[in-house]
């Protein structure tokens, strides 16, 4: 007899408790960008003299802070209320003025972000990308193989390389 998963189902409340926390994570994420261009302003320093300081005295990476700051540095508080519907990501990986046609097309048709980078960047739907992406995979994971799977996915990767060639480098 094959396992069929009970469908999950949550109340109207926990997925409006939900939406609530992911909007109030987003408005921090925005604040903390806000704080630190403040920062920089205010003590006439480089933003890199900020954010290595504030990364080291939080103990969080200084990849994270950078981000903050760019995505706040680029979306306005206009911008942010036009587009209040977003997810981080799409923020990450977009310009309110640049790309204003097609967030506009990311919330009219409630794309994730995957979606939204995929339309951006075409090249990453196509097969040769996609592909690529498999194989740079199964390779990154090798030493999680287990034993009995390991010369199925030798095939798959010598599969995966012939497809390549087909498509040329």
């Amino acid at each position: 007899m094959e396992y069929a998963p009970e469908k999950v189902i949550l109340s109207d409340e926990v997925v409006e408790d939900f939406i609530r926390l992911m909007e109030t994570a987003r408005d921090v994420q925005f604040e903390i960008g806000d704080k630190l261009i403040e920062q920089v302003e205010l003590h006439n320093k480089s933003k890199n003299e900020v954010i290595s300081y504030l990364a080291g005295i939080l103990n969080v990476s200084a990849t994270v802070l950078y981000d903050y700051y760019r995505v706040a540095e680029r979306w306005s508080p206009e911008h942010r209320e036009i587009y209040q519907s977003l997810d981080w990501t799409i923020y990450r990986n977009s310009d309110p003025i640049e790309d204003a046609e097609l967030l506009d097309k990311a919330i009219d048709e409630g794309w994730n972000s995957t979606r939204f980078k995929e339309e951006k960047y075409p090249a990453l739907k196509e097969p040769r990308a996609v592909l690529e992406r498999v194989k740079s995979m199964l390779i990154r994971h090798k030493a999680d193989w287990r034993p009995e799977v390991r010369s199925g996915i030798e095939q798959i990767l010598n599969q995966l390389e012939k497809l390549l060639r087909l498509y040329g480098t």
